[in-house]
């Protein structure tokens, strides 16, 4: 038999059902992956976000420790 030619194939009633079934439940895996899948990449964005904050916040705080730094270091005229 050649590869492109397509064979009836005989299923019965109940374990065709029995197939649809596990396809349905798959999808409804499948939708509920993704959901949790996109759940997930926005936590991971908002993290993202607060830790941005953070070093920038930190940035500023060294930033001022540095100038405090700088006028106790430098003697008064």
């Amino acid at each position: 038999m050649m590869m492109d030619q397509k064979a009836p194939v005989f299923v019965k009633l109940d374990e065709y059902k029995d197939m649809m079934d596990i396809v349905s439940l798959m999808r409804e895996k499948i939708g509920q992956a993704k959901f949790l899948l996109d759940k997930i990449a926005e936590l991971k964005s908002q993290e993202d976000q607060e830790l941005a904050a953070w070093a920038k916040e930190l940035e500023e705080v060294e930033q001022s420790v540095g100038a405090v730094d700088k006028a106790l270091s430098e003697p008064s005229m």
